[in-house]
Order: C-alpha cells, then structure tokens, then sequence
C-alpha cells in the first residue's frame, strides 16, 4: 500500500515552530505545510487567512434564497458551487412542503446539469462533496465523496479545503473553526481537521489505519489515553506536554478503502471550557456505508 502524496498536517500535532506574535500577546506557530496560526491571550485561536470557498448552511427557514442562490450559479456558470449549494438542499429533512417543493427543483437542476455536462459532471460533483445544512441548532457536514458525516454547533465555519488524487488514490483534507458566543469569525474556541483518504487496496484493521496515519503526522510528544476502540473507529483523549498547552480529542476512523483521521483542539482553557462538545462532534461521527 503505497502513498503518492502526504496528506496535509494540520496545526499542533507536527512540529511547529514558534515564532514572534502578530500581536505582542499572540503565541504564533506554524506548520511544515507553512500554515500560520495564533493563540491570544484568552485562548482563542486565531487563522488570519482562508482559502476556501464561503460555504454557507442551508437551511429549511431560508429555502427559497437558498434555492435562488444555486439557480444563479448556474447561469454563472459557477458549477461547483451551484452543486454544493443544490445538493446541500437535497440533504436537507424533508420537514414541510416548502422544502420538498425546492428539493424536487434542485434534483431537476442537477439532473439538467449531467446531461447538458457528461462525464465532466462527475469531475464537477466530485469537487462540490462537502455539503452543509442546518438541522435545529445544529450544523451538519456531509462529505459524500468520502462517505461521513458529522454535526457541529452553529458557530463552526469551513477554514480550508485541500484536494488531490491519482489512480486508485484520493485524499481530501478540510479544517474548520468554531466560534463561540459574539467572537468575530477570525476568532476560534476550537477547530475540527478532517482528513480522508481513499486507497487501492483496503487496510487490515482499523489499528493498521492508525498506524499508517501516525507515520504521516510524524513524531509528537503528546499524552494519549484511550476513550473508544472499536472494529472501525479508535478515539484518544489527547494532551500536550508542554506550554503552550493545547488538548482534545484524536480519533481514526475505518470504511473499507477509505480512511479518516478526525481531530477536535483546543488551547487547555479551551478544553476545559468546550470540552464536551469536542467529544460529541468525534463520537457523531458517521461513516456511509
């Protein structure tokens, strides 16, 4: 079972080089992919920069935007993004008509898109596989490419989004931020990374999976305690050694040929305080069969 590209290495589990502040009360690092983070001195942590698309929620309330919104992509043609928006509402709980009457509108859109677009369609559907929808309070995050699921509070927003494959291999990689309370969204209690992996051949075991993930993350010094072992999922407690403190929570998890690795963190206060919430956004973790 070969790799041909390392996944992306996100935040305190490398080795991360400490640096100056941006603000002299800011603790900053940054990782061997070269990403750049900060801590303040409330715990918050901080990403000062984004790449990913506005991924925005849909929701039952706002159907009729929501609906709007993708039919305008596509006379944009803004495909990918009128595919995540669409097919976002197609995920939707079907709780009144009003819904089901936008549901069975975007199903025609899309059905219209793959016809007037071919085999380019599934290269289209394959870069939209990240749906969001609210449900209640929560947010749910749907990747149906990669085949999970998962909920999160209202505050959570998509940081980044990281793409590549090749025969018999795709990786996809997504960071996302959760804002508590009136914290503007550069402000972030904790922050969830979610990296995927589809391969040729299927691991053994979940604790193989672990294995292989583990050499991609590289050596740490973090103190691990088992929370779950399962036959397709293994989730640890996690804690820092040293200053600046960070902790939560690090689970591996097994679908046949895909593979995940879900991290939930934290500075310590921010553990302390969000702790709970961490553990639920690992234990709803989902996997599509």
């Amino acid at each position: 079972m070969t790799m041909r590209s390392t996944p992306i290495r996100i935040l305190f589990f490398l080795a991360a080089v400490f640096l100056s502040g941006q603000m002299p009360d800011w603790k900053h690092f940054r990782d061997r992919e070269g990403n750049s983070y900060f801590i303040d001195r409330a715990g918050r942590i901080r990403i000062t920069s984004s790449d990913a698309p506005a991924y925005r929620p849909v929701s039952s309330r706002a159907i009729d935007y929501h609906l709007h919104y993708g039919e305008t992509l596509i006379k944009e043609r803004r495909y990918a993004e009128a595919l995540t928006v669409l097919k976002s509402i197609c995920a939707l709980p079907a709780g009144n008509n009003r819904v089901y009457e936008a549901q069975v509108r975007a199903r025609e859109a899309l059905g219209d898109l793959r016809r007037r677009n071919g085999a380019r369609f599934d290269r289209m559907n394959e870069s939209a596989s990240l749906l969001l929808y609210m449900d209640g309070s929560d947010i749910v995050v749907i990747n149906d490419f990669m085949r999970y699921s998962f909920r999160g509070p209202p505050g959570m927003r998509v940081i980044r989004r990281r793409e590549r494959g090749g025969r018999d291999y795709r990786y996809s990689g997504t960071l996302l931020g959760i804002t508590r309370g009136a914290d503007k969204e550069d402000y972030y209690a904790y922050l969830v990374a979610v990296d995927s992996e589809i391969i040729g051949n299927p691991f053994r075991d979940v604790e193989q999976a672990r294995e292989k993930w583990r050499g991609y993350l590289g050596f740490d010094t973090l103190a691990r305690e088992l929370v779950l072992r399962g036959e397709d999922r293994i989730v640890h407690r996690f804690r820092s050694g040293s200053p600046p403190v960070y902790a939560g929570y690090e689970a591996v998890f097994l679908n046949g040929k895909i593979t995940h690795c879900v991290r939930v963190i934290a500075s310590e206060a921010g553990f302390t305080a969000d702790g709970e919430a961490m553990k639920r956004i690992v234990e709803g973790f989902s996997l599509v069969r």
